[in-house]
C-alpha cells in the first residue's frame, strides 16, 4: 500500500478555514474594525479643536483645516480667534471656545489689523497648522470669497505695508514647502518696500531717485500684459 501524502501548508490552511469558517469572519471583522479606527484616530474627523493642544502632531505642515474667523485679537502680534469646522459637524453644546492661530512668519500693525477685521473677520477661511505654541498655533491662512482667486492673508499684509516679516522665521526654512512660503513674504516685502506701501511709507523717506524708478515703473505697467507684471511683481 503507498505510503499516505502529508498535507502541505497550504492545504492545511485550506482545511483550517473550511472548519472555522465563522472564525475567519470573526477576524476579518476584527481587522477591518482596527483599521477603520486607525483611520478615524488619523484624520480625526469629529475632532474640533479649540487650543493649540488639541491639535495632533501629525496633521502639522501635513492637514489643511477650515474654520470661521469668529474674532481679531491684537495679543501675540495678532491672532484669528477661529471656529474649527470638522470634516464631519457634530452637535455640541456649551459656551463656543476658539483656536487662536497666528499668521506665520510675519508681525501685522495697526493698519493690518484694522483691514483684517473688515476684510476675514467672521469669514471662512482655510488654514495648515504648522507649529504650536502654547497660546497659539502658526499657520498659513488662505481665504476666497465665491468665484474668486484664494489669496494668502500674510502675503497679502505684507505687499500692503501693514505687515512685515518677523524674526521667528526659522520654521519656514527647513521645509520646501514652508520655504516657498517664505520666500512669497520676501517677494511680497520688497514690492512693499519698492512702492513705499504703508509701514514702509514711514520707514523709507520717498528720494528723488525713487520718484523716477516709481515713475519708470508705472510707465512700464501700463504698457505690459497684466500676467507679465504679475510675473516681473512691478
Amino acid at each position: 500500500m503507498e505510503k499516505e501524502k502529508m498535507p502541505t501548508v497550504f492545504q492545511k490552511f485550506t482545511i483550517f478555514m473550511e472548519q472555522n469558517n465563522r472564525a475567519v469572519v470573526f477576524i476579518s471583522y476584527g481587522i477591518t474594525g482596527i483599521s477603520l479606527l486607525f483611520a478615524l484616530y488619523k484624520i480625526r474627523p469629529f475632532a474640533k479643536f479649540k487650543k493649540p493642544s488639541d491639535v495632533p502632531r501629525h496633521f502639522l505642515r501635513n492637514t489643511e483645516l477650515q474654520g470661521r474667523v469668529a474674532r481679531i485679537d491684537p495679543s501675540y502680534g495678532t491672532l484669528l480667534l477661529v471656529d474649527h469646522k470638522p470634516l464631519i459637524p457634530f452637535p455640541r453644546f456649551g459656551r463656543d471656545k476658539y483656536l487662536p492661530i497666528k499668521l506665520a512668519g510675519i508681525n501685522t500693525t495697526n493698519h493690518g489689523i484694522s483691514w483684517l477685521q473688515i476684510v476675514i473677520s467672521g469669514k471662512n477661511i482655510t488654514f495648515l497648522p504648522l507649529v504650536k505654541k502654547k497660546d497659539y498655533v502658526n499657520c498659513i491662512v488662505t481665504f476666497s470669497e465665491k468665484n474668486q482667486k484664494s489669496i494668502n492673508i500674510a502675503e497679502e499684509l505684507v505687499k500692503l505695508g501693514f505687515g512685515s516679516i518677523c524674526n521667528d522665521k526659522d520654521y519656514l526654512l527647513n521645509n520646501e514647502s514652508t520655504l516657498i512660503y517664505y520666500k512669497s513674504l520676501v517677494k511680497a516685502e520688497k514690492f512693499a518696500q519698492f512702492k513705499r506701501n504703508g509701514y514702509w511709507h514711514l520707514v523709507k523717506k520717498p528720494t528723488f531717485l525713487w520718484k523716477v524708478k516709481l515713475f519708470l515703473s508705472e510707465k512700464l505697467k501700463s504698457l505690459l500684459p497684466i500676467f507679465v507684471t504679475k510675473q516681473l511683481n512691478i
